[in-house]
């Protein structure tokens, strides 16, 4: 006899079916939701992954600064072609200009002088001669933002500025104080009258590699990172260049950078230094425009999409856990969360060494670090829900 179909179990069990399924979406979307909440609080308000930091970098911390430490350890260090540092640590006023005159004898490409003369003296006839003849010398100005915090503008820091006619690079860095961590330039700002005002690397690169300079301004950014990597510069300093005992290659068809080296009050934190001073940071960033060596970044889009599948699949896992691996669910997930996040780290740094390419896996590496927070703060809630709910009906 044929056996009679029943359609009310079939319903019911369809309807069970589709509920477990529906539940397990609510949990995942939840999960996940609670997992983004905590990693836009640590991204934009704390600003940091600091417990990967230094102690003196804690406050200010980047993926960024991983792969750049992982690729410059892995490097084979390269010296500087193209530009050479002059050290005037301790000397005076005078010696400084007559570094100045003793460089262009050797015929530079270009000189970019990071120094400030704030006050006149009695006598200012070799400094205003020096500055105005020598060729293709930058000398360092700075801008400030404008009230209206869009367009900026120059304000005078030596007392020449308004006698003699040379050329600025702006010499500010792209931080608010010295604690901050140095890993961008600003190539150019815009003042109120839409004149440029460009940075001392990009002003001395417009001098001698313009074909650089134009392909800096085609890609159009506010800010470039840093390419720390791989490379290292020639010292000199003034003390040689003064006694002759210099070798003269080095200065020859250079861009040549003259600052303190040495000096705490222009000391600055980098993302793979302890501290670097601003005539050195200054000759990285002019290094990045003239070898085109710039760092490409991934759009935040993409980096929160990333996170977003990463968590979804963590959570799922984490569902597995909870009802199919009752002995060693938690295990599992730990041995997970720590696997995943290290796989990021990894696949992050070999692109980056690759191509120069940014990927910031932070994101993920938070809502991957959250995503059991999440889990547990989720089922807390809906067992204490079901509890209160018992409670009430009694």
């Amino acid at each position: 006899m044929k056996k009679k179909y029943n359609y009310r179990n079939r319903t019911k069990q369809i309807w069970e079916f589709c509920s477990s399924r529906w539940q397990k979406i609510v949990h995942i979307s939840g999960v996940t939701i609670l997992a983004i909440l905590f990693a836009r609080f640590i991204v934009y308000d704390l600003m940091s992954l600091s417990v990967f930091a230094p102690m003196e970098k804690a406050t200010d911390f980047q993926m960024s600064d991983i792969y750049q430490s992982i690729s410059e350890s892995k490097a084979i260090h390269k010296l500087s072609k193209d530009i050479t540092i002059v050290s005037i640590d301790g000397h005076s006023r005078a010696d400084v200009l007559d570094v100045v005159n003793l460089i262009s004898e050797y015929s530079p490409a270009a000189m970019g002088l990071d120094v400030f003369f704030p006050i006149p003296e009695q006598d200012n006839t070799f400094l205003l001669s020096t500055l105005s003849s020598v060729p293709n010398l930058v000398c360092a100005g700075m801008f400030e933002r404008d009230n209206d915090a869009t367009s900026f503008h120059h304000i005078t820091q030596s007392f020449y500025e308004d006698s003699i006619d040379v050329t600025f690079g702006y010499a500010n860095l792209n931080a608010s104080s010295r604690r901050d961590v140095i890993r961008q330039f600003v190539p150019y700002v815009l003042t109120a009258n839409k004149d440029t005002l460009l940075s001392m690397p990009a002003q001395l690169a417009k001098i001698c590699h313009p074909l650089r300079y134009k392909s800096m301004l085609s890609r159009g950014k506010e800010a470039e990172i840093i390419a720390f990597d791989n490379i290292e510069f020639p010292i000199i300093s003034a003390q040689d260049v003064l006694s002759g005992d210099v070798d003269g290659t080095l200065l020859s068809n250079r861009i040549v950078l003259i600052g303190d080296i040495h000096n705490i009050y222009d000391s600055y934190l980098s993302p793979l230094h302890n501290t670097l001073s601003g005539v050195v940071l200054h000759a990285y960033a002019l290094q990045t425009i003239i070898s085109d060596n710039y760092i490409n970044t991934s759009p935040t889009w993409l980096n929160w999409l990333i996170a977003l599948v990463l968590c979804v699949l963590f959570t799922i896992c984490n569902l597995i856990a909870k009802y199919h691996m009752s002995n060693f669910g938690n295990l599992f997930v730990r041995l997970l969360q720590f696997a995943m996040m290290y796989i990021l780290i990894v696949i992050g740094s070999i692109y980056f060494a690759a191509h120069h390419n940014y990927i910031d896996f932070s994101p993920a590496i938070l809502m991957i670090g959250f995503g059991s927070l999440s889990f547990d703060l989720w089922f807390g809630c809906i067992a204490m829900y079901n509890h209160l709910k018992k409670l009430l009906m009694k």
